[in-house]
This record gives C-alpha cells, sequence and structure tokens, in this order.
C-alpha cells in the first residue's frame, strides 16, 4: 500500500498505479510481505532542500529523500516501513537531461528510495554496484528504461 501526498495540479502526470507495480515487484524480491506501506510525497525543490538541510545537513534541493519510519498501524495492520519525499522540480529537470519521461524518472527515484528503506546505500564501491543491479532488476521488471541511474552521493 502506498499513502500519496500528491499535489492536484501534478496528478494528471502521474500514473500512481506504476507506483504500486514497483512497490510491488520491489517487496517481492525480497520476500517482503504485502501488508508493507510507505509513503509518497511529491514537493517541490524549497521544501526537499528544506529537509535535506535539516536531516542531512546539506543546504541543497535534492531529488529523492527516505526516511525510515518501521511501524505497525493499529487499525489495519499494515507494516509502515517509511516516507520517500521526491522533488517533482528535479525529476522533470533529470528526465529532460536524460531523455525519459517524467512518469520513468518518478519511478526510478521511488524504486531507489524503497532500496534505501530496505537497508541498501551506495557509499562504498562494493554496496553502489549492489544495489546499482537490483534498482536495474527492479526497473527492469516493471519495463522501465532508466538504469544505471545511480551515483556515489
Amino acid at each position: 500500500m502506498i499513502n500519496f501526498s500528491i499535489p492536484l495540479k501534478h496528478r494528471p502526470r502521474i500514473n500512481t498505479d506504476r507506483f504500486l507495480l514497483a512497490f510491488q515487484k520491489t517487496a517481492e524480491k525480497f520476500g517482503r510481505q504485502t501488508q508493507e506501506a510507505v509513503t509518497l510525497k511529491i514537493t517541490d525543490n524549497a521544501a526537499i532542500r528544506k529537509l535535506n538541510k535539516t536531516y542531512r545537513g546539506l543546504d541543497e534541493a535534492t531529488d529523492v529523500l527516505s526516511f525510515e519510519n518501521d511501524y505497525i498501524d493499529l487499525e489495519t495492520g499494515a507494516r509502515f516501513i517509511g516516507d520517500i519525499v521526491i522533488s517533482m522540480e528535479t525529476a522533470q529537470s533529470q528526465a529532460a537531461e536524460r531523455g525519459f519521461s517524467l512518469q520513468e524518472e518518478l519511478e526510478m527515484l521511488f524504486v531507489h528510495a524503497l532500496l534505501h528503506l530496505y537497508g541498501y546505500d551506495h557509499l562504498e564501491e562494493a554496496d553502489l554496484t549492489e544495489m546499482s543491479g537490483l534498482q536495474d532488476e527492479i526497473l527492469q521488471e516493471i519495463g522501465n528504461p532508466v538504469l544505471g541511474s545511480i551515483s556515489r552521493e
């Protein structure tokens, strides 16, 4: 399950079913429960910059942030694994720069953030290789062409 927080002005440009598919494929890859949930918030550069400064000490906009938040919703029984925040402005810019659609870029960022929530990072070369391979596998499974996009940040 994904709790979406998408401004009305962006909703017509985003296919939420594709995020659900990406979440399902990622969870399956790790044998995770289907009752897991995340929150996906689409925001702008100003808001993500503020979050980046507060939580990472970096006073700059970024494309995506993930925040682990592991708890069980007592009403639904869903296990929330975290929150994902994506800057629409940065995603649009990166998509145009790389020649992909906005949807494809957003999906890649979402899968990337999910992998962080599942404990992966890309600070060391071996970790970067492992995470990049997993991300590419998942994206290929959902028919997304944005491959080899992880850097060492």
